[in-house]
């Protein structure tokens, strides 16, 4: 019940009108001006950009005051059992309940209970035993996350499945995690990441010969960090194919060494029986990766936040793209930073955080974002996420994946706005209005500093 309530409110923000492909994203919103586009006319108005907020070692700290804060979010995969018992197992795998009496469409055809009756037999309940051992593995392509062992779509709407309600979250090549069950079928893992649970396709997924060897894989000595929005392969090395792969912003690849025209580095591949073995790849010197994680700035935030301009959305990465919150993730893991997936999580994180709720006014609450937020924090308000830029002209200003805003200039007999379609990474005023007619800054339930 509650994701459906997050999807009804997130259609407000971060959803295209039934039927419709997203748009190319017009990055010119309402009152701002084409500097106001670059990351480095926000940082020339910051104090202290390039002062470091977290070293490498209290950001170790910071991750597990997180994981303290949500143990049931973001996992400390050292505590992870070796074995889950029944109970354990089976509470994990209902936590998420079939849609049954919900209006649901898949291909613009009605679903069925008969739908729901195999998706359930295929989650394998009667498979759990008393003692159920973990595996341990990583992902060999980006892949995406699902709430149930199926690749059909789940969508409230008979005209399009873009908004599919079965979608958690993309999954970036090399992720480790923990492997907990199996559908009937075979052809799905019920897996633990270090921040997200669901099913991925058993294809998607090599399993390590034992903790051991895929624990020293996942803590690689040396390792190169994807800081562009998505970084490819060189396509031959001396003449030859070489592997074909990509990894998205914030991924992190075992690093071999320096060559001559790049970076060679290790990828994960799966074997005919599903074990993992591990290929040599290689990445061109100018591609936008780092050795080692970036240090963490605002300058730096910012500069990555940039990177995504005018990226097109995409529910739970639906379409290769970015929602509100996993735009906000990305960017925080070239940094080592393990933030939790969803909005509302993040909101949770135990930085330094500024209460907006109880401030009925928006100069009021301006003037608390000016004492106490600084740019590169997150803005938060029900079911969405934005970061802060700072201030200009006296106003304030974020940059955010967004859906849609509101046409303050046309508005309807009852005060709601017409919807005006964005679909992608902007820059905007908090001045900017929701159909409500609203402002941004009226509705903001906090900021979040994370150090």
């Amino acid at each position: 019940e509650y994701r459906t309530l997050l999807i009804s409110l997130c259609l407000l923000l971060c959803c295209p009108a039934a039927g419709q492909a997203a748009p190319t994203v017009d990055t010119r919103l309402p009152g701002i001006e084409p500097p106001m586009l670059r990351a480095e006319f926000w940082i020339a108005r910051m104090a202290l950009p390039q002062q470091v907020m977290l070293t490498p070692q209290e950001i170790l700290q910071f991750n597990a005051a997180i994981t303290a804060a949500m143990p049931q979010i973001v996992v400390d995969f050292e505590a992870w059992p070796d074995a889950l018992t029944g109970a354990a197992l089976r509470q994990k795998l209902m936590a998420d309940r079939l849609p049954r009496g919900s209006e649901r469409y898949s291909r613009g055809a009605p679903v069925g209970g008969g739908f729901y009756d195999k998706l359930e037999q295929n989650m394998n309940l009667a498979g759990v035993r008393e003692n159920n051992p973990v595996s341990w593995g990583f992902t060999v392509r980006r892949t995406d996350l699902r709430t149930f062992p199926t690749d059909v779509p789940s969508s409230e709407s008979d005209e399009s499945d873009d908004f599919d309600l079965f979608q958690e979250t993309a999954v970036n090549i090399a992720e480790p995690l923990a492997v907990l069950h199996r559908s009937a079928d075979q052809r799905w893992f019920y897996v633990q990441m270090c921040n997200y649970r669901g099913w991925l396709r058993a294809e998607d997924v090599a399993l390590a010969a034992s903790r051991t060897d895929w624990q020293v894989r996942r803590n690689p000595a040396a390792f190169v960090v994807i800081t562009g929005v998505k970084v490819a392969p060189r396509e031959s090395v001396m003449g030859k194919a070489v592997p074909d792969w990509r990894a998205g912003m914030g991924t992190r690849l075992s690093l071999l060494g320096r060559e001559s025209e790049g970076y060679s580095v290790e990828i994960p591949h799966r074997n005919a029986d599903g074990t993992l073995f591990w290929r040599k790849a290689w990445i061109h010197g100018k591609a936008d990766v780092a050795t080692g994680y970036l240090p963490y700035t605002r300058a730096a935030v910012i500069r990555q936040a940039f990177k995504m301009l005018g990226e097109g959305y995409g529910w739970g990465g639906f379409g290769d793209g970015h929602d509100c919150s996993s735009f906000v993730m990305d960017i925080l893991a070239v940094f080592g930073i393990r933030a939790p997936r969803n909005a509302d999580q993040q909101e949770r994180v135990p930085g330094r955080q500024v209460a907006l709720r109880n401030v009925s006014d928006v100069a009021g609450r301006y003037a608390l974002l000016s004492r106490q937020a600084e740019p590169g924090a997150t803005l938060h308000m029900r079911n969405h996420v934005l970061l802060y830029l700072g201030q200009y002209n006296g106003k304030h200003y974020a940059i955010h994946d967004l859906g849609s805003y509101g046409d303050v200039n046309n508005p309807h007999a009852d005060g709601s706005l017409p919807r005006v379609e964005v679909m992608g990474v902007v820059v905007s005023g908090l001045d900017l209005h929701l159909r409500s007619g609203r402002q941004f800054a009226e509705v903001l339930t906090s900021a979040n500093v994370w150090k």
